[in-house]
């Protein structure tokens, strides 16, 4: 009824990249990123609710939408579109998945940390910017 398999416990077996062959949001990595960009979205709308009439007299508040949709909103949509890009070659059958550490696994795995890592420094330089505005700016403005 059932076969025997052997385990291996200790056996270090790579795994291929699989961030381009399947939805984004299976990758921890790409999930952290979502939260910290849901996290700094959050955190920019409380920002601009709570100090509305301080920061609209000196068009503070524009500033700080321009910042959000350029270094926040634009590299997560262009993160998503660019797996998109990928995972359609891929059901399209014109790329496959290769094994692990062979030349195109490890493209695949240079083109998943930039995606990933382009979204996490843009969000986090957003959130000092953020921060910054919120403590050093916006209690001296009169």
């Amino acid at each position: 009824m059932s076969q025997a398999k052997p385990v291996n416990w200790f056996e270090d077996d790579p795994k291929p990249n699989t961030f381009f062959f399947q939805s984004p949001f299976r990758s921890w990595k790409f999930v952290l990123t979502t939260t910290l960009a849901a996290g700094v979205s959050v955190a920019c709308v409380a920002l601009i609710w709570d100090y509305w009439d301080r920061i609209s007299r000196h068009s503070y508040h524009l500033t700080i939408i321009s910042f959000f949709l350029l270094t926040v909103l634009r590299p997560y949509l262009l993160a998503i579109q660019r797996q998109g890009k990928i995972r359609k070659l891929y059901r399209a059958g014109e790329i496959n998945e290769a094994p692990a550490n062979s030349p195109f696994d490890q493209i695949l795995q240079v083109a998943d940390n930039s995606v990933n890592e382009g979204i996490l420094v843009a969000c986090v330089l957003f959130g000092l910017y953020l921060f910054m505005i919120a403590f050093w700016e916006i209690p001296h403005i009169k």
